[in-house]
């Protein structure tokens, strides 16, 4: 009896779990039908208004105060998404005219997003992000509101509010955004800013001195963040780069990533310094000699061959590892190297040998694909 009411009750607690699957697949179901009609009824209403727009050059107060009503749900803000991806590409310049006429609505909304949860909150600004809704004569208070945002601590939040600014074309906003991150106490990946900077949308000379202009005050992470657009966006900063790398009151890890944009940039003044940098010395942290035997690659010569195959013999992996690879990309062979391979060093050997071989099966890779094709 015991086992049959086990066998009973285990039965129920399947139907049960099937019952609430179809439940859950027919309500969501549901919702997406229910979501897909609100898109396209928006998408008329929209459309209508484009008309309007076309004939007359303004939308109408009753429309704008529609959808202020309509945007304030996440589902009629997601419909609104959907019908602007469609009538973008139809009709892309009265679209961009519709929605630079919804400033004052965006504005409104903005209040209310940001004070919501921070998943509603960060769809806000990825919407401003996505239709560029930034650059305009009057939306200064959208932009105070965006900053706000930058001290929520989801970083959903704070990486769309980051990117949605870009768009704004504004060099000053992003300094003050970059200075309300710097004195934040939450954590937000240097990699997220410096990918983030390339993606502005504005004048990059104007950037690049709005950001030289307050270098001073940011804490070392941000500087190094900074020097890190700079390398990926602009070879034009070799002269500034090159005072903060010898100057020796600054921060290691400024000074690496110095060193690493002249590897990006080639820069002959900075010939001698590298040379420097890449001897080792016991004053000096082992990494100014691996970044500098890196870098060197860029710098072809006699004293860039004999300062790396030196670096071979050092007992440092990395620094043998970067000289290595700077002799590969250099063009050296086997033969110019053969006294290092055939040397007494057995770690010097291995680390030559090690790249050749790499090299060799890159290339049999390569000849398989020319083969294959």
């Amino acid at each position: 009896m015991f086992v049959q009411i086990l066998i009973y009750t285990y039965l129920g607690i399947c139907a049960g779990m099937i019952l609430f699957n179809i439940a859950t697949a027919l309500l969501s179901r549901r919702r997406e039908h229910r979501s897909f009609c609100d898109g396209i009824r928006l998408e008329l209403t929209v459309s209508q208004e484009l008309d309007r727009l076309a004939e007359t050059g303004a939308v109408s107060e009753r429309h704008l105060r529609f959808m202020e009503r309509r945007l304030r749900r996440v589902n009629g803000m997601a419909a609104f998404d959907a019908a602007l991806e469609r009538l973008r590409v139809r009709r892309p310049e009265l679209t961009r005219s519709y929605l630079t006429a919804l400033n004052g609505v965006m504005i409104t909304l903005a209040e209310d997003y940001c004070r919501r949860d921070e998943i509603e909150a960060a769809y806000f600004p990825y919407i401003i992000k996505k239709y560029q809704l930034l650059g305009g004569a009057d939306d200064a208070p959208l932009k105070e509101e965006l900053l706000k945002l930058l001290n929520e601590p989801s970083i959903y939040c704070r990486e769309n509010a980051m990117q949605a600014l870009y768009t704004s074309g504004d060099a000053q906003i992003i300094v003050r955004a970059l200075r309300i991150i710097d004195a934040s106490s939450l954590y937000y990946n240097p990699k997220l800013l410096a990918d983030g900077l390339l993606n502005f949308n504005g004048d990059e000379t104007e950037l690049s001195e709005a950001l030289w202009a307050a270098f001073e005050d940011f804490k070392v992470w941000m500087q190094v963040t900074i020097l890190n657009y700079f390398r990926f966006s602009s070879g034009a900063h070799c002269e500034r780069v090159l005072a903060l790398l010898n100057d020796g009151a600054r921060d290691d890890e400024l000074r690496f990533s110095c060193l690493r944009y002249f590897g990006r940039y080639p820069y002959e003044p900075v010939y001698p310094d590298l040379l420097r940098y890449a001897t080792p010395s016991e004053n000096a942290r082992w990494e100014y000699a691996a970044i500098a035997s890196s870098v060197l690659a860029s710098y072809p010569g006699e004293q860039t061959l004999t300062t790396l195959k030196q670096n071979l013999y050092h007992p440092n992996w990395y620094i043998r590892f970067n000289a290595s690879q700077s002799l590969e990309r250099l063009g050296c062979g086997y033969r110019d190297l053969i006294d290092v391979i055939e040397g007494h060093d057995r770690y010097a050997s291995e680390i030559l040998r090690y790249r050749f071989d790499v090299r060799e099966l890159e290339e049999r890779k390569e000849d398989a694909v020319c083969t294959t094709v």
